[in-house]
C-alpha cells in the first residue's frame, strides 16, 4: 500500500469541519495526512455526503445556518482527488457492498476506491472499519486508530 496516498471517507472532513462528535481525531488525521503531503482521493459521492451531512446539522439545529455554510465551505475545500463512478468502479463497489452484507452501496464506492489505486482508506465510520477487519482488509482504518 502506497502511504503517499490514501481515500478519505465524507465522516472525516464532516467531523473535522463542524467541531462535532469525532472531531478531534478527524482534524488530528486530516494535519497527519497533510503533513505527509498525502495526496487524497474519494468517489465523487463525497461531495453529495459532505453536503448532506452538514446540512443534516443545520436541519436538526445542530449548527447554525452561518456554522453550516463555513463548514461546507472548509470541506469542499480540502485537494480531493474525486473519481467518476465508473462501470467497474460501480461493479467493484456493488461487490464490496455485497461482502459487507450492506444495504447500500455507498460505503462500497470508497473501498472501491481504494482498491483501484491499492492505497488506504480512512474512515470515520467504526461500523465500517469494524466489518472490514473482520473481512481481514489491512488497508482500511479507523481513523481514531491513528498511531
Amino acid at each position: 500500500m502506497n502511504s503517499l496516498q490514501a481515500v478519505i471517507d465524507a465522516n472525516i472532513a464532516v467531523y473535522a469541519v463542524t467541531g462535532m462528535e469525532l472531531s478531534a481525531p478527524a482534524a488530528a488525521l486530516l494535519k497527519s495526512l497533510q503533513a505527509k503531503q498525502t495526496r487524497l482521493y474519494a468517489p465523487r459521492l463525497w461531495v453529495y455526503e459532505v453536503t448532506s451531512s452538514i446540512h443534516k446539522y443545520l436541519h436538526v439545529k445542530y449548527l447554525t445556518l452561518d456554522e453550516a455554510e463555513q463548514a461546507l465551505k472548509i470541506a469542499l475545500a480540502f485537494d480531493i482527488n474525486l473519481m467518476d463512478e465508473t462501470p467497474s468502479l460501480c461493479q467493484s463497489a456493488f461487490q464490496w457492498a455485497t461482502r459487507l452484507g450492506q444495504m447500500a452501496a455507498y460505503d462500497g464506492f470508497y473501498l472501491a476506491v481504494a482498491e483501484s489505486f491499492e492505497i488506504p482508506l480512512w474512515t470515520g465510520d467504526r461500523r465500517l472499519a469494524n466489518a472490514a477487519k473482520q473481512l481481514s482488509l489491512n488497508w482500511v482504518h479507523w481513523m481514531g486508530d491513528l498511531e
